[in-house]
């Protein structure tokens, strides 16, 4: 396993730099911001190579205000046992969905949901395809 003073002997032999101060401050300052950006919840993306992202919990609850999730209920129980036709092809269906779409009430908990979204202190770690 690799330290940060054989990555700065590394890159400092690859670069131009060549000092090996320098290069340490480079990587110290780099390793500083990917921490901070990972411990506020965003990902962090090296096109070509990988990808760290932070995981988050799942959100626990309905997206849709109580009115609406009744409804809902109410259809799906109604068309149990019928597939996704059922619902492509229903008009009751639509207008519900474009109710809950102009509802402030939904809205508002779809809102309160994402904000209930805390991170974890799990990382993936994912390497880019043709590394």
């Amino acid at each position: 396993m690799l330290g940060i003073t054989q990555i700065t002997q590394e890159v400092n032999k690859k670069s131009k730099i060549n000092s090996t101060e320098t290069t340490k401050k480079v990587l110290d300052a780099f390793l500083e911001v990917a921490q901070q950006k990972l411990l506020q919840g965003e990902s962090i993306n090296f096109k070509g190579y990988f990808t760290i992202k932070r995981s988050t919990t799942q959100p626990k609850g309905n997206k849709n205000c109580d009115e609406h999730q009744k409804d809902l209920e109410r259809f799906k129980q109604a068309n149990k046992g019928k597939g996704i036709m059922a619902y492509t092809k229903s008009n009751t269906f639509r207008n519900l969905v474009a109710k809950t779409r102009n509802c402030g009430k939904c809205k508002g908990k779809k809102q309160q949901l994402a904000k209930s979204v805390k991170p974890t202190n799990r990382m993936s770690f994912k390497v880019s395809k043709g590394f």
